[in-house]
């Protein structure tokens, strides 16, 4: 669903990125300073993870993508690879970070230690986009759409009565924009989606 949404309504990650997490808490750092680990291929996950800075991490991935790009004889680079280009010759990194731990590294890739697994019963997600908020309103609008849709949700679905729940829990993003605001979230072409806000506390 989500690499479907990032060729789609995110325009192959050019608008927007999505990401999710079982963390919270967003910044941006400065790209020598916080470390991560990227997320790697399952035979790769057994081994310890090497920590990057953002910096090293980019270096990395732009080295690897150029070899691979030779490798294969192509014009152009392939799959994430081909939109390192929006982190070129930037002085900050957008990350997303708990407690001194990057888990973001967006618009490239999360971190190893944030993944989800079936456990886990909750998540942030996190839409970046250098195009717009309004970019971002509309893929996490997407998102929890498709999320529902695909029955995915809280675990006290009432089934019984043909109908799947998602909970979301309202951010602030500075003073004065919030998320999801009565504005956002409105699905009414759609007869089988009802929205039910909460009245503050």
């Amino acid at each position: 669903m989500q690499t479907k949404l990032h060729d789609t309504v995110c325009d192959k990650r050019n608008t927007a990125t999505i990401a999710h997490t079982r963390l919270e808490e967003d910044s941006t750092r400065q790209p020598n300073i916080h470390k991560r680990s990227p997320r790697r291929p399952q035979a790769e996950r057994r081994l310890a993870a090497p920590a990057y800075t953002g910096e090293q991490l980019f270096q990395q991935l732009t080295a690897e993508a150029e070899a691979l790009r030779k490798e294969k004889k192509r014009n152009v680079y392939s799959g994430n690879t081909q939109i390192l280009y929006l982190l070129e010759g930037k002085p900050k990194y957008p990350c997303c970070g708990l407690q001194q731990r990057v888990i973001s590294f967006p618009p490239i890739t999360n971190s190893e230690s944030t993944k989800m697994s079936h456990e886990s019963k909750s998540m942030l997600v996190e839409v970046t986009s250098h195009a717009s908020l309004g970019a971002c309103k509309t893929a996490m609008d997407r998102l929890l759409l498709d999320t529902l849709q695909l029955g995915l949700g809280d675990g006290d679905d009432d089934l019984a009565n043909g109908y799947h729940s998602l909970t979301v829990q309202q951010i602030q993003r500075n003073l004065k924009s919030v998320y999801p605001s009565r504005t956002d979230c409105v699905y009414e072409a759609l007869s089988n989606v009802k929205v039910f806000r909460l009245p503050k506390k």
